[in-house]
């Protein structure tokens, strides 16, 4: 049960249906306390100012009749008082400049000494007032006199009134408006149900199509159009898809290819050997001749076997590259120095410049066997008389080789795939040229390893052009896409 209900708090639609809940709740009891304590205090202080207004006519009345004076001559307005008092649920005292309560509606305080703070305070003409909880008192000086240049005031009004009625009539208020946050409230659960349902059925429905696609239909794709967040979302996952797709058909054609260049050789070398058991008296120069085929097929059965088991190792993690600090001078320099006999060969002039000195954080092993992929197939696909020139160059931050060729080049169409393993050109060209298709997949493999880009650029019949980008300060992790 427990689990249950910890299950149930998790959902988005639950949480976000409370949230609107809670929002509305809280919203609404603040709502409340505000209307009610303003509206409380400005009942407060229109009754407020409608005392002082009569308490300053009184004033004036006071002074005018000599009410201070002779009090008992002037009942009509001790009368007044007590009705007026009386109206408001209070009480009027009238003291004089000796601090002598000469009228009291409550008739406790008559004759008697009234000390108070309040009350010196109004006499010396300032207005007193104090506010509780359920009351008001109000100070309010009676009318001076000039006596040359002194102003002398007579006296003071204390009146004192309830604000239990202002009160209630605020309380009313909060209650009124709780009730009418009833009907709001089964409103505002009508729209957090739609709320919670329109938030979270983009998410249910990109559950049931990852559902759908771990079933087996990976090439379905997810729709969503609600939020801008869930259709960026659903974008970067159906680019996934399509990219796992993409991955999935060259795994499939890379077995394919696979199987189809380790079963040529194979298949040529069952050829050769079943002529020579069928031609048993066959003279000795056949023999050779047929042995020898059989040999080249087994060479190249070698290479294509060694050159997947290269393209495997550099399948793993960046942890099996061994960095140290390499002259990349030296490392083109002896590269060339072994390539100079197949060119030679090939009668292709080799060409090597270099404008500075170069170290560089590499793998010397695997760097030197991306470099001699490519200045290899620069000798093998050239022309008689032909010419491969190899550059290296450096700035603050990479060091750069260009391997560039006047060679047979490649066709346009071809130069978004000619990194693609077993990918080639011409295959019959590579056939005779001994090449299987895996040296430029193994070249950009390691130049990625090391952080680096590599860029082709090829006029088909005039040459091609590769463009090596290196980091000089190898950085783990952080791999550069091609």
């Amino acid at each position: 049960m427990i689990k249950k209900v910890s299950k149930l708090f998790k959902s988005l639609k639950v949480i976000t249906f409370l949230t609107d809940i809670v929002i509305f709740g809280l919203t609404s009891a603040i709502t409340i306390l505000v209307a009610v304590s303003f509206d409380k205090t400005d009942l407060i202080d229109q009754k407020v100012k409608v005392v002082k207004q009569y308490c300053a006519e009184l004033s004036r009345r006071l002074n005018s009749n000599a009410y201070l004076v002779n009090s008992s001559e002037n009942t009509g307005i001790t009368n007044e008082m007590s009705i007026i008092a009386d109206n408001y649920d209070g009480r009027i005292l009238i003291i004089d400049s000796a601090l002598r309560c000469i009228s009291d509606t409550y008739n406790l305080e008559t004759d008697k000494t009234f000390i108070s703070t309040e009350v010196i305070k109004a006499l010396k003409n300032s207005y007193g007032e104090i506010r509780n909880n359920s009351s008001v008192e109000i100070y309010y000086p009676v009318g001076s006199v000039e006596n040359g240049d002194d102003t002398e005031l007579k006296g003071v009004i204390m009146f004192s009134f309830s604000t239990e009625s202002e009160a209630d009539s605020a309380e009313k208020l909060g209650i009124n408006l709780l009730i009418l946050a009833i009907p709001c409230l089964v409103f505002v659960i009508i729209i957090a149900v739609f709320h919670s349902r329109y938030i979270s059925k983009p998410i249910k429905n990109i559950t049931v199509s990852l559902n759908h696609i771990s079933a087996g239909y990976v090439d379905s794709k997810i729709e969503i159009r609600n939020f801008l967040e869930f259709e960026e979302m659903t974008e970067a996952f159906n680019n996934m898809i399509s990219r796992l797709n993409s991955l999935e058909n060259s795994r499939q054609e890379f077995v394919s290819n696979v199987s189809h260049e380790l079963k040529t050789p194979l298949t040529s070398i069952k050829i050769l050997a079943d002529s020579l058991v069928m031609q048993p008296d066959a003279p000795p120069e056949v023999y050779r001749e047929f042995l020898g085929d059989i040999n080249s097929e087994i060479d190249r059965e070698n290479k294509i076997i060694t050159d997947l088991l290269e393209l495997v190792k550099l399948d793993r993690n960046n942890g099996e590259l061994h960095i140290a600090m390499v002259s990349v001078n030296e490392l083109l320099e002896i590269l060339m120095k072994r390539i100079k006999p197949i060119a030679q060969t090939r009668n292709v002039e080799l060409i090597y410049e270099s404008y500075r000195k170069v170290d560089a954080e590499i793998d010397e092993v695997k760097v030197m066997l991306a470099l001699s992929n490519l200045v290899e197939n620069a000798v093998k696909y050239n022309t008689t008389g032909g010419w491969v020139k190899v550059t290296l160059d450096s700035d603050h931050k990479y060091f750069t080789v260009t391997v560039a060729d006047s060679g047979i080049g490649i066709p346009e169409e071809s130069l978004g795939m000619i990194f693609e393993r077993f990918y080639r050109v011409d295959k019959m060209r590579a056939r005779k040229t001994g090449g299987t298709g895996l040296g430029l997949s193994i070249t950009k493999s390691v130049i990625m390893m090391h952080n680096g880009t590599i860029n082709v650029e090829s006029t088909e019949g005039e040459g091609t052009t590769f463009i090596v980008k290196i980091p000089l300060t190898f950085i783990e992790n952080n791999s550069t896409e091609a």
